[in-house]
């Protein structure tokens, strides 16, 4: 009697191992089918880490989730050279860090950010190397949350 009452313990302890294994393996398997699909993906890196390119004529090229903070990107061509002097960036909201203008394909330039008018940010792009059989210069700005 002693016996079937440890067997059946026993049983119930493995029963609930067994279980709770399964169900650990559900939700591996659950998580490891989202981390591979790339729509997800993209979705989680649009949250985390919002980008937009765009053109020198001020053309969303790609928007990887910052337009949601922007209300509009403003290029001003310079009356000299073939480059933009100024982009001014327009966010929706207030944004505490500048966000990061980096310069596309084999463009440098220095780049200073400054505030402008409400929430505006005022890049002015100073140019020492730059490819003018290019036709087309495009721009990349990562939102810093």
């Amino acid at each position: 009697m002693d016996w079937e009452n440890a067997l059946k313990i026993a049983a119930a302890c493995i029963t609930l191992i067994t279980a709770l294994y399964g169900v650990v393996l559900f939700i591996d398997k659950r998580i490891d089918r989202k981390l591979r699909d790339d729509a997800y993906l993209r979705k989680i890196a649009s949250v985390l880490h919002p980008i937009v390119i765009f053109d020198h004529k001020g053309s969303i090229l790609i928007d990887q989730g910052a337009m949601r903070f922007i209300a509009s990107i403003k290029v001003e061509p310079s009356k000299i050279l073939p480059y933009p002097e100024h982009i001014i960036v327009s966010p929706n909201k207030h944004l505490a860090q500048a966000p990061l203008l980096t310069l596309l394909d084999a463009d440098m330039a220095n780049v200073k950010a400054s505030r402008g008018t409400k929430y505006d940010w005022v890049f002015a792009l100073d140019y020492f190397m730059t490819n003018s059989e290019r036709e087309i210069l495009k721009y990349r700005l990562e939102i810093i949350l």
